[in-house]
């Protein structure tokens, strides 16, 4: 094959971007299993019994254990063993050819989770890949996989090396990508897009069960319609006395006890500081002991993440990033009163960029961070929230005030930034392009 003008880029996506089904022991599809399938008017449905006698005798009755059976049987696609593997036969969908082969329907829904196609204007979309992967699998197993793609793509664009792009959950799996295979030295740039380099507090909060209660319709609203969403919200405010608190527990309890205690992939998107308390609340008996490996595995690694970034910097790899910054965590949680992008909160991304409280600056005197090497360039933000110089790679980092997680996709100005790393070997940091300056406004393209 002729040898590529620009280097192949792999998107590594986020949690909610690689579609997995179930299937049977033949390895038959029987529904899709991630993202959930949800019927809101169902669950109702299903409830109503439970709710009139809730409503009847003005407690409980029984109506918690209802909900947390419902949840527990939503979940059951995406339920994890003891020891970290799934409870169910799931198949990933796969794209294992470029975007150029793949068909139009493939093509729309990779340009749908993640809108590259400027990137792929300039580099042509047979040098575009999409890595689908089990978002509740294990991170090592993932990092296997992403190896075998990646020396697929080395042949088939008959090249040294490829870019990576890790999106939000993808940034912690790429951390297992180079603490695994990083030594083989096949990657030239790293693009961080909102990536979860050190985990999140809203995952953090959901371990602790630090929950709000008085802001659950948010949640609903991401797994139900707006309608069923809309009857809930109604619902929740007939309950008697303390059956809300009662719900919420149990429901918490279902997702903690299906899912999140048992899956490898939630564990790497915890900040490193909360790993030894929640592993020795949940992973200290003796049926964890498999997963506990495996967890503590990659806490090491994600607490090494600046060596690791270091020793792939020594070897000619280049690392860049985008953060967002100034909106809450999603108010479900106790810590919702963090510098975020709603889901992951600013020191992640950043490799712990310093954040004023909400609605507070920074001290006009406060020390300055020891991570730039430009000293006449200030990396305080133009609203004096963020110093970047505290974060691990200032001059290479990216922000965005106010700008949503998801939404940071549709974000032109980070979409341009995107592009130029991966496509312009010339574009080298902050300084690069002074039409890309450091700090910038949330935008959504789609409106």
């Amino acid at each position: 094959m002729l040898e590529t003008k620009y280097t192949p880029c792999i998107i590594l996506p986020g949690i909610g971007q690689s579609k997995v089904a179930s299937v049977d022991k033949d390895g038959n599809k029987i529904k899709m299993a991630w993202p959930l399938d949800v019927n809101g008017e169902e669950i109702l449905g299903s409830l109503k019994a439970s709710l009139m006698k809730m409503m009847v005798f003005r407690k409980d009755a029984g109506f918690s254990d209802k909900v947390k059976s419902i949840v527990k049987d939503i979940l059951q696609p995406i339920a994890v063993n003891d020891d970290g593997t799934m409870k169910n036969g799931v198949r990933v969908v796969k794209y294992n050819q470029s975007l150029a082969q793949c068909n139009e329907k493939q093509k729309n829904y990779i340009y749908k989770m993640v809108p590259m196609q400027r990137l792929s204007a300039i580099i042509g979309e047979e040098n575009l890949y999409f890595f689908a992967y089990n978002s509740f699998g294990e991170p090592y197993e993932t990092a296997k996989d992403l190896d075998e793609f990646i020396q697929k793509v080395k042949k088939e664009r008959n090249c040294e090396k490829v870019n990576l792009v890790p999106v939000s959950l993808g940034g912690a799996l790429s951390t297992a990508y180079f603490d695994a295979y990083g030594h083989k030295n096949d990657v030239e740039r790293v693009m961080y897009f909102v990536a979860a380099l050190e985990g999140t507090r809203l995952i953090a909060d959901v371990y602790r069960k630090n929950i709000r209660l008085g802001e659950l319709t948010p949640v609903i609203e991401m797994f139900a319609s707006k309608s069923a969403a809309e009857k809930a919200r109604s619902l929740l405010k007939m309950l008697p006395d303390g059956v809300i608190e009662n719900v919420v527990d149990k429901a918490i309890d279902a997702l903690l006890e299906e899912v999140a205690i048992n899956c490898p992939s939630l564990w790497s998107v915890l900040p490193p500081e909360d790993y030894e308390e929640l592993s020795a609340k949940y992973l200290s008996d003796k049926k964890h002991a498999v997963l506990r490996e495996k967890t503590d595995r990659f806490y090491n690694a994600q607490s090494n993440i600046r060596k690791i970034i270091d020793e792939r910097k020594a070897n000619g790899t280049e690392f860049f990033s985008i953060a967002c910054y100034g909106l809450e965590l999603v108010p479900v949680i106790q810590s919702f009163r963090t510098s975020s992008d709603t889901i992951i909160n600013i020191e992640s991304p950043s490799l712990g960029a310093k954040a004023a409280p909400l609605g507070e600056k920074l001290p006009t005197d406060h020390c300055r961070g020891t991570y730039c090497t430009n000293e006449a360039h200030s990396h305080i933000s133009p609203d004096g929230t963020i110093d970047a110089s505290y974060g691990y790679m200032p001059e290479h980092t990216w922000y965005f005030l106010n700008q949503q997680h998801d939404a940071t996709a549709y974000n032109d100005t980070a979409l341009n930034i995107a592009a130029k790393v991966l496509s312009d070997k010339n574009f080298k940091d902050i300084y690069s392009d002074e039409s890309l300056p450091q700090f910038g406004i949330a935008h959504d393209n789609r409106h």
